[in-house]
C-alpha cells in the first residue's frame, strides 16, 4: 500500500469537500475516511512509543517510524479501533449520540492525521494546521447550520477594507455571529485572535460578534528525553482578555492543567472548556 501518496489524497480531499461545502456530508465524510487511514497507517507502519509526562494527572504515547517521533497523544483520549472511530463518527454526522464520548471521538479524529503527516513528512507543518483547521470548521458549520465567511467589511476612513481571519458565522435569531480563531496550540501568533475578536468589537460593537475560540492542546515533546510538558502563559491570557479584548469562551481538545487552574481562580474573567461541552447533539457554543 502507498501511504504516503493515499494520505496526500484523503488529505486533499479534505480540503475540497470543505471548500465546496463547510456543513455538507461529503466534507464529513472526506474527515473520516483520512482519520480511518491514519489510524490504519499507524498501526501497521509505527512503532508506539510510551513518553515520559511532567504533566500532573495526564500520560501521553506516540508513535515513531524512520527515526522520527510525532507529537504527543493523551492515553485517555486517543482511540486505536479505526473501525469503532469511524463508526461513532458516522452516527454523530446523522446526529446520533453513541457510547464513545465525543471530547474522545474529536480528539482522535483531529490527532491522527496529524500523527501520521508528521511520520511522512517531519517539516510539514502546513498540513495537519490546515487539516484541523478544516475539522473544526466542519464541526461548527454542521453544527450551526451555517458555514463561514473570513473577510468582514470593514469601514476604514469612509472606504471599506477586508482583513482575513479565521471563521466568522452568522447565526439566526438573537444569537449574534460568532467569531471562531482555531489553532492547534497558542504559540502559533495567538495574540492575532485577540487583536481580530478587538478589531470586531471596535468595528460592529461589543456583542455583535462572540468571540469562540477552539485550540487542540499545549504539549511539547522533548524528541531528546521523549518527556511531555505543557507549554502556558496564564499572565499573558489575563492581559489579553482584560486588556485587547474579551473571548466569551476558550475550548480545548486537550485542556491544559494551568489553563484550567487559571479558569477557576478567575471565573470572571474567563472561561476555559473541553471540546465536548461546545458541541451537544447538533448544538454548538450553547445555542439550541
Amino acid at each position: 500500500m502507498d501511504w504516503r501518496n493515499d494520505l496526500k489524497g484523503a488529505y486533499r480531499n479534505v480540503r475540497q469537500a470543505c471548500r465546496r461545502d463547510w456543513l455538507g456530508e461529503g466534507a464529513g465524510v472526506a474527515i473520516g475516511e483520512m482519520a480511518a487511514l491514519a489510524l490504519r497507517f499507524l498501526a501497521a507502519e509505527a512503532e508506539r512509543v510510551d513518553l515520559s509526562s511532567s504533566v500532573a494527572g495526564k500520560r501521553y504515547v506516540s508513535y515513531s517510524r524512520d527515526g522520527v517521533v510525532a507529537r504527543p497523544a493523551n492515553r485517555e483520549l486517543f482511540e486505536t479501533d479505526w473501525r469503532a472511530v469511524v463508526e461513532c463518527w458516522r452516527k454523530w454526522l446523522r446526529g446520533r449520540e453513541d457510547a464513545m464520548d465525543f471530547g474522545h471521538l474529536a480528539y482522535t479524529v483531529a490527532l491522527a492525521p496529524c500523527l501520521a503527516l508528521e511520520l511522512l513528512n517531519r517539516n510539514n507543518k502546513k498540513g495537519p494546521a490546515t487539516y484541523f483547521e478544516c475539522l473544526v470548521g466542519h464541526l461548527v458549520s454542521r453544527s450551526l447550520g451555517v458555514g463561514p465567511a473570513r473577510q468582514p467589511p470593514l469601514e476604514v476612513f469612509g472606504q471599506e477594507a477586508r482583513m482575513t481571519m479565521d471563521f466568522l458565522f452568522e447565526t439566526a435569531g438573537d444569537s449574534g455571529n460568532i467569531h471562531v480563531p482555531i489553532k492547534m496550540s497558542t504559540r502559533e501568533r495567538i495574540v492575532q485572535a485577540w487583536a481580530h475578536q478587538r478589531i470586531l468589537d471596535e468595528a460592529f460593537g461589543k456583542g455583535h460578534c462572540r468571540g469562540e475560540m477552539v485550540l487542540f492542546s499545549e504539549t511539547k515533546l522533548n524528541s531528546k528525553t521523549l518527556d511531555v510538558v505543557e507549554i502556558c502563559v496564564p499572565s499573558q491570557w489575563l492581559v489579553y482578555q482584560t486588556l485587547i479584548a474579551k473571548m466569551n469562551c476558550i475550548y480545548y481538545f486537550d485542556t491544559p492543567v494551568r489553563y484550567r487552574e487559571l479558569a477557576d481562580a478567575y471565573p470572571q474573567a474567563i472561561q476555559i472548556k473541553p471540546i465536548r461541552e461546545a458541541f451537544t447533539g447538533t448544538a454548538a457554543f450553547g445555542l439550541r
